[in-house]
């Protein structure tokens, strides 16, 4: 059997969609270690060059000698990218509360209108019942009074 895939829109045939996504969690992972890891080869030679030590200064006078101290440039521009990626990341969690709130609030609507439109169908199938009930009743006795 064969069907059209829409994220590819090429045409498959035999493959089940636990299949599909089993290939392309693969791609996945293999692209990930193409990229990754000359990445970790670049930073670990960046790492290994500037090993040596570099004066910080905290203070932007200079006449302050408490608020400076040496540290290895790696773990400076390390520690700033990581510190650039947690706030980033923070700034946007905040940002998209907004969204997050109204997915709160829909999806607890949708459970709200799933459970209504459930008593909805209960009530309904319970009004069925008395009628057809009514109606039997009611066919019954006009019967057993023609007879």
């Amino acid at each position: 059997m064969a069907y059209i895939d829409r994220d590819t829109d090429s045409v498959r045939s035999g493959r089940t969609t636990k299949q599909h996504l089993g290939r392309r969690l693969m791609i996945s992972k293999i692209l990930s270690f193409i990229i990754l890891v000359p990445i970790a080869i670049v930073l670990i030679v960046f790492c290994v060059a500037n090993r040596q030590a570099v004066p910080v200064s905290l203070d932007p006078i200079g006449t302050l000698p408490q608020l400076a101290f040496s540290a290895p440039l790696f773990i400076l521009l390390l520690g700033a990218v990581i510190l650039g990626v947690v706030l980033g990341g923070i700034g946007t969690w905040l940002t998209q509360s907004h969204y997050r709130r109204k997915s709160w609030k829909r999806k607890y609507e949708v459970e709200r209108l799933r459970r209504e439109a459930s008593e909805n169908e209960a009530k309904l199938r319970h009004l069925q019942e008395e009628r057809a009930k009514a109606s039997g009743t009611s066919t019954s006795l006009v019967t057993s009074r023609a007879a």
